[in-house]
């Protein structure tokens, strides 16, 4: 990946903008090479297939997911993250980690600060079963009821 991908750039459609704007042109403007980075930007991925309702209360359901290693690490040489979105508020979490190892415990601390802020406990979690971290959903799935 290219450094300017990580800093972002002016897209196709601005720089034609820009050049309106000061009545100046540029002949191959179309046949600038497609950038990587923005493809992968605007990759998306299908949605669950079928509608369920919400939960009816808060910690009832829980969606959590580990984003595969980061290709530049962020500050504090964080290569993943993990985040937990509860299904009946929408209020989401975001914690950083530096190995996918570290996933388990997180859901600890999370599930700790979630649980005494409550006073509800976590009755399901949901996760797309990536692989990501088979072993820490093992070990979460027994910490939920």
């Amino acid at each position: 990946m290219h450094n300017y991908g990580m800093q972002g750039y002016i897209s196709k459609d601005g720089i034609r903008k820009l050049l309106n704007l000061k009545s100046l042109k540029i002949d191959d403007l179309d046949n600038l090479p497609t950038c990587e980075s923005c493809l992968k930007g605007k990759m998306t991925k299908k949605h669950f297939v079928g509608q369920s309702a919400l939960a009816n209360s808060l910690l009832d359901l829980i969606h959590t997911n580990v984003c595969r290693p980061l290709n530049t690490p962020a500050r504090g040489e964080f290569s993943y993250f993990m985040t937990f979105t509860n299904d009946h508020s929408g209020y989401g979490y975001v914690y950083r980690m530096r190995y996918i190892s570290n996933a388990f415990w997180k859901f600890k601390e999370y599930r700790l600060k979630v649980e005494n802020q409550t006073g509800h406990k976590i009755k399901a979690l949901r996760s797309d079963y990536g692989g990501e971290y088979c072993l820490n959903m093992y070990l979460i799935a027994r910490q939920c009821p």
